[in-house]
């Protein structure tokens, strides 16, 4: 009987192409990405998978069998599913990344409340931005995404998986309250900030990239990025102390920060929405289904708290 956790090997190669990329998507040493390989061609008895330079590809035997290993990964994966929803039970654990201010607005609040109804219930978080995170889930080493989303980056949909937009915020420009265009309180645009410095995330994170969109297709200018870091308080801090100017959402709160002016893009609404990921069919998980609920009210309750923010998409 073929194992399923190899044919997720050979998936994942023809997906990535190398041995050191394998291991890394799913957690193993590239040694053992190679033995579950050579396993999986001793089972077949026919070679899976040949040399092509410096990296591996499948054989007309192995893109036979990785398209079965599609269809028999998404039955396993339906069957597990569908097993833990008919236990019936709200308990163990449910694992969760996302971002700083959706963590903070919309999943904390909602913690006490799942304590409280669901004491079996073990919610795992991981406050973290990284690429690959909407694979991770499509892998099943997380159950629920939280990601920020925005109007001039907006993330591909994928098959095996199903997305809810929870919150729409609008971005705005942070600038030092003393800066010369902060002083009229209105909307500015964005080429007058082009000799501006600029406070933004890690290379790679989302929030860098809509800085490098916004400056370029709104402002006609790449942005002098001084300072970088995926922590709110020391982002305002920059603005505040250090002179650059920085986007930031609505529920970054900045314009409560001493010494820092909030203000429209004047040439038109740039959003965020934030967006609530899960494989396809997990939502028939009680535990998973528990989570969902108390963050859609949290997503109510904060609505409710901040009328700026939208209640799904805009």
């Amino acid at each position: 009987m073929l194992d399923l956790g190899r044919l997720r090997v050979l998936r994942e190669l023809k997906r990535l192409g190398t041995v050191g990329a394998v291991a890394d998507a799913l957690g193993y040493s590239p040694s053992a990405v190679s033995q579950q390989l050579a396993q999986l061609q001793r089972e077949v008895g026919v070679p899976l998978v040949e040399r092509a330079g410096r990296r591996l590809r499948l054989t007309p035997a192995g893109e036979v069998l990785c398209e079965h290993a599609e269809a028999l990964l998404a039955r396993a994966k339906r069957a597990e599913e569908a097993a833990l929803a008919a236990s019936g039970r709200v308990a163990g654990v449910v694992r969760l990344v996302g971002f700083q201010t959706a963590l903070l607005h919309v999943l904390a609040p909602a913690l006490p409340r799942l304590a409280k109804a669901y004491p079996e219930l073990t919610v795992d978080v991981l406050d973290e931005e990284f690429h690959r995170v909407l694979q991770a889930l499509v892998l099943q080493e997380i159950d629920v995404v939280l990601t920020d989303e925005y109007s001039l980056l907006p993330r591909p949909r994928r098959p095996e998986l199903t997305s809810e937009v929870l919150i729409t915020e609008m971005m705005r420009v942070a600038l030092p309250e003393d800066h010369p265009l902060a002083r009229g309180g209105g909307p500015v645009k964005m080429a007058d900030l082009a000799g501006c410095g600029w406070v933004t995330g890690h290379v790679g994170t989302n929030h860098a990239d809509l800085l490098e969109r916004t400056c370029v297709e709104l402002g006609g200018f790449r942005p002098d990025v001084r300072h970088r870091s995926n922590d709110l308080l020391v982002i305002l801090a920059m603005v505040a102390r250090g002179g650059v100017a920085c986007l930031v959402p609505d529920l970054a709160l900045a314009e409560r920060e001493d010494g820092i002016a909030v203000l429209d893009v004047a040439e038109g609404p740039v959003d965020r929405r934030m967006v609530l990921w899960t494989r396809v069919g997990a939502d028939l998980r009680p535990s998973v289904m528990a989570v969902i609920d108390e963050l859609r009210r949290s997503a109510d309750d904060l609505v409710d708290r901040h009328p700026t923010c939208i209640r799904g998409a805009p």
